[in-house]
């Protein structure tokens, strides 16, 4: 029995589906290459993490530069010693309602002086008290001392809000450091496998719209790796502005 030959639009099916299963072949590859570039920046946020990353003593310094440095809290030192300096003054006061004074008179002139009858011959010593600054005196000690626990309970105060101030920039700086490094990984790693999808492309081994999906990919991670180099050079601004030295400075 002879076979007959396929009639033509037998060949034009089986050429339409053989074309089809290769571009279902290409979809799936295609399909594979973006889900393996979508995991990338998952894996990468998985590997890092910011509590890792903490530097103790390091950050301890940074507290240490910005309660020497910062401006705002050597004004509330300043106002503090002054405070102090005025309790000195005020115990002052106990000296102030004191006063001695003393009288010569040579041992060569007559013994009675007829202008006054009570100078004798020798030195004569006087003591003379204040009564009304003497009294006053332990209020203005009082008041002083208060003053100077108020500007020193401000300056501890002022210390805590600037400690915290410090490790909210230095975890925001940390946490842009490692965005950074992730997207920078990110888009490297798209970019190889954008690459290599351009080659697939060229020999026809993956469609179009493949390709320009992960070009799109591309360019959106290398827009993230930039926002992110951006926000992490705004927080080390930041945090500089505290310590008054750069990063690089302090070891």
């Amino acid at each position: 029995m002879k076979l007959s030959s396929p009639q033509p639009w037998q060949e034009n099916l089986m050429a339409s589906l053989r074309l089809k299963a290769k571009d279902i072949q290409m979809k799936k590859r295609g399909l594979l290459v973006l889900l393996l570039l979508l995991m990338v920046g998952v894996q990468g946020y998985a590997q890092n993490d910011i509590a890792s990353q903490i530097n103790p003593p390091l950050l301890q310094k940074y507290i240490d530069l910005a309660k020497e440095y910062y401006p705002k809290r050597k004004m509330y030192k300043a106002s503090e010693l002054s405070a102090k300096a005025k309790m000195g003054v005020a115990k002052a006061g106990y000296l102030e309602s004191l006063n001695v004074s003393y009288f010569y008179r040579p041992d060569n002139a007559a013994i009675v002086d007829a202008s006054n009858p009570y100078s004798i011959n020798g030195f004569q010593f006087g003591v003379y008290l204040n009564l009304g600054l003497f009294f006053r005196t332990p209020s203005l000690v009082k008041q002083a001392r208060e003053e100077y626990n108020s500007a020193s309970f401000l300056t501890k105060e002022y210390d805590i809000l600037l400690e915290t101030e410090v490790k909210q920039k230095y975890f925001e700086y940390l946490q842009w450091f490692i965005d950074l490094k992730v997207k920078n990984q990110a888009y490297i790693d798209n970019k190889t496998a954008s690459d290599g999808l351009r080659y697939k492309y060229e020999k026809a081994e993956v469609s179009l719209d493949v390709y320009t999906k992960a070009k799109a990919l591309t360019s959106t991670a290398n827009s993230e790796k930039l926002l992110a180099e951006l926000n992490m050079l705004k927080a080390k601004s930041s945090l500089e502005a505290l310590i008054g030295k750069t990063l690089e400075e302090v070891k």
